[in-house]
């Protein structure tokens, strides 16, 4: 995972746009948003995780806040793996 590309992801696309495109993956192997990572299972989690962020965002928490939470969360589930 790339933070970097998870924040970009997040700050780039709609909530629709995301859960179409994971949809997209998930369904038909097929990519429809341009999202950095080295495969399409790694773009997936991007996506993944930056459908919390941009929910996180739709609901009036700032970006930067909304990032940092949402990667605090990753590590402690990582850690506690």
């Amino acid at each position: 995972m790339k933070p970097p590309a998870v924040k970009k992801a997040a700050a780039a696309y709609t909530s629709d746009q995301i859960a179409q495109a994971i949809e997209a993956i998930t369904e038909r192997e097929e990519e429809t948003l341009a999202v950095d990572g080295d495969d399409m299972g790694e773009r997936l989690t991007h996506l993944l995780l930056a459908q919390r962020i941009r929910a996180r965002m739709d609901a009036g928490e700032d970006a930067k806040d909304a990032f940092r939470a949402e990667m605090t969360s990753v590590r402690e589930t990582i850690t506690n793996g």
